[in-house]
């Protein structure tokens, strides 16, 4: 199946939370004023981005920021074969940074055009490999919008000057890069900066950033942003979501939405912590799997009044998806229910 649209009347955000939720695989292409790129999906996660002139933007960030020799690593990504895991770290990184700051550009110029379609070939494509789930790019790209407006006024234009501070190098390679560039110069104008990396303005903003806001580089004539205790826990609720501890990653969002119930990352971060949750419960209980009962009284006895309704339900033949329907609770509790009781032995899945 191919489909596409208009940006405007679909807006970026919901249709890559659409082809997460529908774990789909295929190939999305987008098109705006400012360039293009190529997204190929496996089950809902980028497995890897594409676009014109992307192998000439990572070999110069590398090259200018002496990680790896230029003409080497365009030969070794037409090639696909990466001479070592830090050449292919860093190649990764940028390539992440590159589809991160398009989507982010696009979803804020709210227009372009998407086609998508369910052959995911690369063809002549200029692509690299990726492990980034929908959802971390949408979380992502949602937040550096939000924030957009304090990059403006840490860096309103380029001739703002940058200094470095002696501290440890940044791990990830295009602050590394920055920093590096930046220390060589007593002082480095962020218009020469961009200009040396080749990269959007936006995404290189973006990265000088981050680094003031941590304490690795000082933007004369201008404050140093503070550090967003929301988005740093927002933060370390993605990782939690990520490694798939969503209970730990909810009690995250309990906290931030207590904190400020209005803020719209808290309310994106929660539809996105439930969604996840919900599909690896289908994934552990699948929505047609029936379900047998272990009548033991000693079980029985000590299950909560929402639980006997879902092993009722069981009894009576419904599958899964049925059963949490007719609970009357939320999908994502009922579900957790039920995988509760499987547990416990209280239930099990009839074998096919």
């Amino acid at each position: 199946m191919a489909f596409h649209g208009d940006c405007s009347s679909y807006p970026v955000p919901e249709l890559l939370q659409w082809l997460d939720a529908s774990r789909k695989t295929g190939a999305l292409h987008l098109t705006w004023d400012a360039g293009e790129r190529k997204l190929f999906l496996l089950g809902g996660q980028v497995v890897a981005t594409a676009a014109q002139g992307l192998y000439e933007r990572i070999a110069r960030v590398l090259d200018v920021g002496a990680e790896f020799a230029g003409v080497q690593v365009v030969g070794a990504l037409k090639a696909g074969q990466l001479s070592s895991a830090a050449m292919s770290a860093a190649v990764r990184q940028l390539a992440e940074e590159d589809l991160l700051g398009a989507i982010t550009d696009l979803t804020a110029a709210q227009s372009g055009r998407f086609h998508w379609t369910e052959d995911p070939d690369r063809g002549e494509d200029e692509w690299v490999s990726l492990e980034v789930p929908l959802r971390h790019a949408v979380f992502e790209s949602l937040k550096r919008l939000d924030e957009s407006a304090d990059v403006e006024r840490l860096l309103p234009d380029d001739t703002r000057v940058l200094r470095a501070r002696a501290e440890v190098a940044p791990s990830h390679v295009l602050h590394r890069v920055i920093a590096r560039l930046v220390a060589r110069e007593s002082a480095l104008p962020l218009g020469r900066l961009w200009l040396s990396l080749g990269l959007p303005r936006t995404i290189v903003g973006r990265a000088v950033f981050d680094l003031t806001r941590a304490g690795k580089l000082t933007v004369e004539g201008a404050q140093a942003p503070q550090a967003d205790p929301v988005a740093d826990m927002l933060e370390q609720g993605a990782i939690l979501l990520r490694e798939r501890q969503f209970d730990a990653a909810a009690l995250v969002f309990m906290t931030l939405l207590k904190s400020d119930p209005q803020d719209r990352r808290v309310r994106d971060f929660a539809r996105m912590v439930e969604r996840e949750h919900v599909a690896a419960l289908y994934r552990e209980l699948p929505p047609v799997a029936r379900l047998d009962v272990n009548d033991r009284p000693e079980l029985m006895q000590a299950l909560r009044p929402e639980e006997r309704q879902l092993v009722t339900q069981a009894k009576a033949g419904l599958d899964v998806s049925a059963i949490v329907l007719a609970s009357g609770q939320k999908e994502v509790d009922a579900l957790k229910g039920l995988a509760k009781l499987v547990r416990q032995g209280v239930l099990f899945v009839r074998d096919a």
